[in-house]
């Protein structure tokens, strides 16, 4: 009797299979250097030498410059959305919430948002620079959220959740200035302090 042998699954074909790795290793390449680079300073050319492709490999993934920007950066923000909620749910307070949301932006500086984003304004499409956009809003809602929830319970003042999001994210900021940085032992440390003056400001309080 002749022995019936199950279909053989092609899986993915090789060349398919090698493209995904390639693809990552451009997308967090070029991620890397726009956020410490800026836009105009990095170069389809650099990103090649850097992830060891050719220029015609980063066309065969991403179309454009500005398409691969909009990608890099649409993201890191989505990846920062994720984190942000996750380290706000986690925690038992906002407080120390918002400590572990800032040590993890410090502990990576990069290029200050809208200085990046008003220099690659000029070679962005509508479409793109909405992307990016939204992406930021997204960040900027979570915290909202919870600083509304932080009104609500009294932990807060009355006042605009989504004024308070955008000055913390400004505040966070501060981790890219090395003079500042050099005042502290660590992202900890500093996050710390950042979260401090954000949420008690700078008055001294009376006993």
């Amino acid at each position: 009797m002749t022995k019936i042998r199950n279909p053989r699954n092609p899986g993915r074909p090789k060349a398919a299979a090698d493209q995904a790795p390639v693809q990552d290793t451009i997308l967090w390449t070029a991620s890397k250097l726009f956020m410490e680079n800026g836009y105009e300073s990095v170069s389809l050319q650099q990103i090649a030498k850097a992830c060891q492709v050719t220029k015609a490999s980063i066309y065969y993934h991403f179309t454009s410059k500005p398409e691969l920007f909009k990608i890099a950066v649409t993201t890191i923000l989505n990846k920062a959305y994720a984190s942000t909620r996750r380290f706000l749910d986690e925690a038992d307070t906002l407080e120390s919430g918002l400590i572990r949301v800032a040590e993890a932006k410090i502990a990576k500086p990069h290029a200050e948002m809208e200085t990046m984003m008003r220099e690659a304004e000029p070679f962005l499409s509508k479409e793109q620079m909405a992307a990016i956009r939204e992406a930021e809003q997204r960040i900027h809602e979570v915290l909202s959220e919870r600083f509304n929830q932080a009104m609500l319970a009294g932990e807060l003042r009355k006042g605009n959740t989504m004024l308070m999001a955008q000055a913390f994210s400004a505040m966070l900021m501060l981790g890219n200035r090395e003079d500042t940085r050099s005042g502290y032992a660590g992202p900890r440390e500093m996050a710390i302090e950042i979260v401090d003056l954000f949420m008690h400001g700078a008055v001294k309080l009376s006993h």
